[in-house]
């Protein structure tokens, strides 16, 4: 039981390669001919079913996020191992999708929150990495939590305008896809900034 939040960790690390292949190969490495499961899934094309894949992987990363995170604070199913690769996992998961984004998804200004969070999220695993070198850690606050679910939420908006096929429902998501990817930025800022007077006073 205590080994299952690692199992987790590790099936979201997992996810970002899969979503890395579906992203690069598309979907036939799945399905083969995808007529019929096109046919099967209500009338997506090719580049939608591709995307609605990623979603439903997504979800599931996020999902174990949710999972993994709950048994090691309430169950008290915490490890060394854990400690050192649920953050890297949660970064990895952030990274690959925000770099997905910014190659198929976002145009010109609306690629900017997601630089921020890619660079965000590199500077602070640096600093985690430094300080793991002195046996010291800087502790993931209450926002930082807060900022990881509104990234999930910010990247989760982009893919489900994809497969949204009603234009009076594309006009309020793109209000919400904007909305949601700038606070997204903003947050993530805030808690690098945190992270970084962390590192200072620890270093």
């Amino acid at each position: 039981m205590k080994n299952i939040p690692n199992i987790l960790t590790i099936l979201r690390l997992l996810c970002c390669l899969l979503i890395i292949y579906i992203f690069n190969k598309g979907v036939f490495f799945l399905f083969g001919d995808m007529n019929w499961f096109i046919n099967f899934i209500d009338d997506y094309n090719i580049y939608e079913t591709k995307y609605l894949l990623i979603l439903i992987i997504f979800i599931l990363a996020c999902l174990t996020d949710f999972f993994d995170g709950y048994l090691a604070r309430k169950k008290k199913f915490e490890s060394k191992f854990g400690t050192i690769l649920d953050p890297i996992a949660d970064k990895a998961l952030i990274i690959t999708m925000c770099i997905i984004i910014i190659l198929d998804l976002s145009k010109g200004i609306l690629q900017i929150p997601f630089y921020i969070i890619i660079l965000r999220e590199m500077i602070v695993s640096l600093l985690r990495f430094n300080l793991g070198n002195k046996n010291k850690n800087i502790d993931v606050s209450q926002l930082s939590k807060y900022k990881t679910f509104i990234q999930m939420l910010a990247i989760g908006s982009f893919i489900i305008i994809v497969l949204s096929n009603k234009v009076w429902i594309d006009i309020y998501l793109i209000k919400i896809q904007i909305f949601l990817a700038w606070l997204a930025a903003f947050v993530t800022f805030i808690t690098g900034v945190q992270h970084f007077k962390t590192y200072i006073k620890l270093k």
